[in-house]
């Protein structure tokens, strides 16, 4: 899964819109072009010093004031990331936050870590925010809007695969719904956790594969591990996962759970 990677322009009052919620306004300003960043998804061995570069072009027909932040993630229980537009993603920097871009120009921006992160692994958004002069609709000002991925990976001898598990969570009924399980993500990568279930009782069991999630280092998910779908009848269970990452086993949990 690629945490929150968009390619292409979404348009922005004060408040960021998805393309299902444009204005005729907005879609009006949204058919002369846009903004664009390069690449999509910005990926570099976490090493001090200069990581790389990304491209930032305007093509509308206008000049347009860009500038470009660099965001931690804030990932919800059901895996979803959104940039944290309150704070700024620490140790990483740029040559330049904030421009001028003429019509149908581009600028390249660097990328450099000022040190090697305590996790040795950094990850974040990079956000673009273009305003074109003169586009205001009752005194709303409208932009472009776009939010890529940034990461900045342990080297592959220092990457560290670890998984803590929490508590069961039921979704919907108890015999009917998807039972999950909370797993924080302790290591420093974000290869997606997954594993395998066992649910066993009285005369009865079934097996499942845990749905995979990228789950960003220090975050919680909670992971679908089965759908019950009534195929238990009630009674007490025991839940086994064994929970894996790219390949590397993170060890087995076992969980208890009554469905009535």
């Amino acid at each position: 899964m690629r945490l929150h990677s968009i390619r292409r322009l979404t348009l922005v009052t004060t408040l960021v819109m998805t393309s299902a919620m444009l204005t005729a306004a907005g879609a009006s300003l949204a058919a002369g072009g846009g903004v664009s960043i390069s690449p999509g998804i910005f990926e570099h061995v976490a090493s001090r010093g200069s990581v790389g570069s990304i491209k930032i072009s305007n093509t509308t027909s206008t000049s347009m004031l860009v500038k470009v932040a660099l965001r931690p993630w804030l990932q919800g229980l059901n895996g979803e990331v959104s940039p944290n537009r309150s704070a700024t993603l620490s140790g990483v920097g740029l040559n330049a936050s904030s421009f001028t871009l003429g019509a149908g120009s581009s600028r390249t921006v660097l990328v450099s870590l000022m040190g090697t992160p305590p996790g040795r692994s950094q990850y974040g958004a990079i956000e673009v925010v273009g305003t074109p002069p003169g586009h205001a609709v009752k005194g709303i000002e409208l932009g472009y809007r776009l939010v890529s991925s940034l990461r900045l990976d342990a080297p592959t001898n220092a990457q560290s695969f670890r998984a803590q598990a929490g508590g069961l969570v039921e979704q919907g009924s108890a015999r009917h719904g998807t039972l999950l399980l909370a797993v924080r993500n302790t290591g420093n990568t974000i290869v997606p956790i997954g594993g395998t279930v066992l649910i066993n009782g009285p005369g009865r069991s079934l097996r499942a594969n845990a749905v995979t999630k990228a789950i960003v280092p220090g975050q919680t998910v909670n992971v679908p591990l089965a759908e019950l779908l009534g195929s238990l009848p009630a009674g007490r269970y025991t839940v086994t996962v064994g929970l894996s990452q790219g390949g590397h086993g993170l060890g087995r949990v076992t969980r208890a759970i009554a469905l009535r």
